[in-house]
């Protein structure tokens, strides 16, 4: 049945069939969604009748798929399923790392050859060969249902990389995504499972490959005033949210927020540390305004924090675990949060520039916390009255920076067709008490804190699903003083002096 047939069935306003079949006439199957968009906005047709025409093509495409003759018979599909979308990547990469340490030779804070200026030991050079792979659904069940599942290489949660190695082995495959959403109304969608990041960010504080769990909500604050537009309940990116929008209103503004389990603990425990189960907590009032010109801004400001608990078996690039000596590593981590960008057309090509900012409130205490049990004296290696703060000297050694984190930079073309290409180049800055380790973006500085660099990355499309990349990283110390606790030992989450990664990517899409 055609769309035509479908409106003419579902409305009997005046005129409707003309505008439709003149629309529909040169419409592909893929501009469904929009035409029904365009004569909802229009007055054409109501909610109630775009969404009964949307569910009755969805059943159809279905059904034609279960009627398929031959090999296509054998597939079986719920008849709850109205939409189903099969995807996958497969990304092949190169990758070296050349790092010298912030580490000084044991004991820690004793120079061998007494120069306090040296910060440079030897170096830590790396290369490997790497591939991704990731497989996913994305289905639809009904009007008002939806969910998700992929399955991916790399069972660290910032990662999909597996490393070719050990003689041919094969690899596991782990599940990176598993969740279920409802869509009441196009003013609220609720999502619990392991799911996509509801949030609108940067590579700052979340890593695009993390994909939390727990429970998300997303209120469109612009229809509950407005009956105009509607909310992509889908993050079709999964690496970053996208506000919803108001149809032709130049506003747009939601309310995400997220309540997270980040590790489950055993209660039956005299420490409250460990007998506490780590939750992440965020809220984010995602605002944005499209000017007449075409140029779009979006702010974005939140607040992200954990309770104080234990966490263990955390396999990121540079996991912050409890240890004997360090109880609660998410303990004080209480953030205020403010990215944004600002996107416009500039010879041709999608332009955007980037940035994000964080501020740690209990900063100090996070400082304390990583050196509180680094036992470190005035008198163990270093003169009294040298021009190096020792770690455990909190009064003079802690500074605001150190509670900071902020990325600013510029995006221009994008990869979505052949012959597409993309620059994207930022600075970046990230204090050791600023951002939680165990969340930032894996690639740059292999998410270790105490540093600044910066990150330049091309792209180009082959193919509408051919694309190659290039990404150079550099980063260095912010402060050359920080030495001791878990910071260079331990968990080692701030244990750079310089850290350069080159990566060669080429990725299929399908």
């Amino acid at each position: 049945m055609r769309l035509i047939d479908i409106i003419r069935r579902s409305s009997t306003r005046r005129g409707l069939a003309i505008s439709a079949a003149v629309i529909t006439a040169t419409a592909k199957a893929d501009d469904t969604s929009a035409l029904l968009s365009i004569l909802e906005r229009k007055g054409i047709l109501t909610k109630a009748e775009a969404a009964s025409v949307r569910t009755e093509l969805a059943k159809e495409k279905v059904t034609a798929f279960r009627t398929e003759p031959a090999s296509a018979e054998k597939i079986k599909l719920s008849t709850g399923l109205t939409e189903l979308k099969l995807y996958g990547d497969l990304r092949l990469r190169y990758q070296n790392e050349q790092r010298d340490g912030q580490l000084d030779p044991l004991f820690v804070g004793v120079h061998q050859d007494r120069n306090e200026d040296d910060r440079s030991p030897s170096g830590s050079p790396q290369s490997r060969w790497r591939f991704r792979l990731r497989v996913g659904a994305e289905i639809k069940l009904g009007e008002h249902w939806f969910g998700g599942l992929e399955l991916s290489t790399g069972q660290a949660s910032d990662t999909g990389n597996q490393t070719f190695e050990n003689g041919f082995d094969d690899y596991n495959i782990y599940i990176s995504k598993a969740f279920l959403g409802w869509r009441p109304n196009d003013s609220l969608t609720l999502t619990a499972g392991k799911m996509p990041n509801p949030f609108y960010t940067t590579e700052l504080v979340w890593d695009s490959d993390i994909t939390p769990n727990g429970i998300a909500e997303v209120i469109n604050l612009g229809e509950l005033f407005s009956p105009a537009g509607e909310v992509d309940a889908l993050n079709k990116d999964a690496k970053k949210a996208v506000a919803p929008s108001r149809g032709e209103s130049p506003w747009g503004l939601s309310l995400v927020a997220g309540q997270f389990i980040f590790d489950d603990n055993n209660e039956n425990n005299f420490d409250n540390d460990e007998s506490s189960d780590a939750y992440l907590f965020q809220t984010q009032l995602v605002g944005s305004y499209k000017f007449a010109n075409g140029v779009k801004a979006t702010v974005a400001p939140g607040w992200l924090v954990y309770n104080a608990a234990s966490v263990s078996g955390l396999q990121n690039a540079q996991p912050f675990n409890d240890s004997p000596t360090v109880s609660g590593a998410t303990r004080n981590i209480n953030l205020l949060l403010a990215p944004g960008d600002i996107n416009f057309t500039a010879f041709g090509k999608k332009t955007k520039f980037l940035w994000d900012f964080a501020y740690n409130i209990e900063g100090r205490k996070r400082y304390e916390d990583i050196y509180d049990l680094a036992f470190l004296r005035n008198d163990r290696g270093q003169d009294s009255d040298d021009r190096i703060s020792d770690p455990d000297d909190f009064t003079s050694n802690h500074k605001l920076l150190d509670d900071i984190a902020f990325l600013t930079g510029f995006q221009v073309g994008e990869n979505k067709k052949a012959g597409d290409w993309s620059l994207l180049a930022y600075y970046r800055q990230a204090g050791v008490s600023s951002i939680d380790p165990n969340l930032n973006d894996s690639d740059f500085a292999g998410s270790r804190l105490n540093t600044r660099g910066f990150k330049v990355g091309v792209g180009y499309n082959f193919t509408d699903f051919a694309i190659g990349a290039l990404t150079y990283q550099y980063a260095w110390n912010l402060r050359d003083n920080l030495v001791g606790g878990q910071a260079t030992g331990g968990s080692a989450i701030a244990d750079t002096n310089n850290i350069s990664i080159f990566q060669v990517d080429f990725t299929l899409k399908f």
